[in-house]
């Protein structure tokens, strides 16, 4: 009786992983397709530094495909600098810094979908001035990565949800 109830059980269970085996075939298809229109993007060109560690990270997550690329991503970064606390006992400056990307995704010259991402970070806690200044720039450089990370996320969700467009 023992052994019946648990062959039971066992079948039960290769029926519902059967089950959820089919329901992530169909997800992974779809993330394909999205991922596919994805690396048909192109970016502009960099003009700055920021701009530069965008591109390279955005580049490598979307890994660009062979293809012909039908979509291309217009970006501008922005970067504000604003001084938040003073100490003068210790001589110490914080930084806040904001840095903006707006974007457009533009397929075959038409802008179809377009955004603003904006991420924020505190820097320069430390007493040198040229500390101070290495902790604002990697702030910003950090911030331009994530943004790039941000930027792909969106894009994505947008194929996802226009998907058979």
């Amino acid at each position: 009786m023992l052994l019946g109830k648990n062959h039971f059980y066992f079948i039960l269970f290769l029926i519902i992983s059967l089950f959820l085996g089919c329901a992530g075939t169909i997800d992974t298809d779809r993330d394909l397709q999205v991922k596919d229109k994805l690396s048909q993007i192109t970016a502009n060109s960099p003009t700055s530094h920021i701009e530069l560690l965008f591109y390279d990270k955005f580049n490598q997550i979307i890994q660009n495909s062979t293809k012909a690329a039908d979509y291309e991503l217009d970006y501008s970064l922005i970067v504000s600098n604003t001084q938040t606390l003073t100490i003068k006992e210790n001589s110490s400056n914080l930084k806040h810094t904001v840095v903006t990307v707006d974007f457009k995704l533009l397929y075959r010259g038409k802008i179809i979908h377009k955004g603003k991402i904006n991420t924020e970070a505190t820097s320069g806690a430390v007493s040198s001035l040229y500390s101070q200044g290495q902790s604002s720039k990697f702030a910003r450089e950090r911030l331009a990565i994530l943004l790039a990370q941000r930027v792909y996320q969106n894009l994505y969700l947008y194929f996802l949800e226009n998907l058979n467009k």
